[in-house]
């Protein structure tokens, strides 16, 4: 029997797929603590990767929401989960996602 019938088959890999460098908000407070990171100014992925929080953005930078907010932070990431968004919006942040959601009913127009 070749080799390629031999070897176990495991799921399935999107050629598509996408990549995030993902981070907690509990990173990023240690990063304003340690005066790596200006809370102040906007935060985005390259601010992210300057201040040494992530190695380098992949395709987007999503924020997960573990750890507590301190800061008043101007963050923008690819997408957020539920939790992160209203820990930002509690210490009175502002979060913008570029993440591009289909509409709804794009079934209903085609």
């Amino acid at each position: 029997m070749p080799l390629h019938m031999r070897m176990p088959k495991r799921g399935f890999n999107s050629l598509n797929r996408k990549d995030f460098a993902e981070v907690n908000l509990w990173r990023i407070e240690q990063a304003i603590a340690a005066g790596k990171l200006d809370a102040k100014g906007a935060i985005d992925a390259e601010a992210l990767v300057k201040a040494g929080v992530i190695r380098r953005a992949k395709d987007g930078v999503k924020l997960l929401g573990k750890g507590e907010l301190k800061s008043k932070l101007d963050l923008t990431v690819y997408s957020a989960t539920a939790s992160a968004r209203a820990a930002v919006e509690k210490a009175g942040g502002k979060l913008t996602t570029t993440k591009v959601e289909a509409p709804a009913d794009a079934s209903a127009e085609a």
